[in-house]
C-alpha cells in the first residue's frame, strides 16, 4: 500500500488504530532514507494520522518528535513542508474551540 492510498483510507472510520499505529513505525523507519516527494507524502501521512483521533494523536506526536524536521526540495517554489507537531496541536485546537 503505498502512502497515497493511506491518506484515502484516513476518513474509513472501520479501520483500528493499530492499522496507523504500522504506518507511523513504517513512517519513522524510512521517511529520512525516501524519496522526496515520498517524504512529502510520509509528511502528510503523519500529520494526518495525527489528526484522526487523541490515541493516534499521541502515538504521532511522538514519532514526530523523534523524526525531527523533515526536509523535502520544493525546487524554486514558494512551497514549504509543514512541521508535524505543530500541525497536529493547531488542528486538535481547532477541534476544541469548534465543540464550544
Amino acid at each position: 500500500m503505498t502512502f497515497e492510498q493511506i491518506m484515502e483510507t484516513l476518513r474509513d472510520a472501520g479501520l483500528p488504530d493499530d492499522f496507523f499505529l504500522d504506518r507511523l513505525r513504517r513512517i519513522e523507519r524510512d521517511i529520512n532514507v525516501a524519496r522526496n516527494r515520498a517524504r512529502h507524502a510520509m509528511n502528510g501521512a503523519l500529520i494526518a494520522i495525527g489528526i484522526r483521533n487523541e490515541t493516534l494523536a499521541a502515538a504521532a506526536l511522538e514519532t514526530a518528535a523523534r523524526i525531527g524536521t523533515v526536509v523535502v526540495d520544493h525546487g524554486a517554489t514558494g512551497c514549504k513542508t509543514p512541521e508535524a507537531i505543530p500541525y497536529i496541536r493547531k488542528a486538535w485546537a481547532r477541534k476544541a474551540a469548534m465543540k464550544k
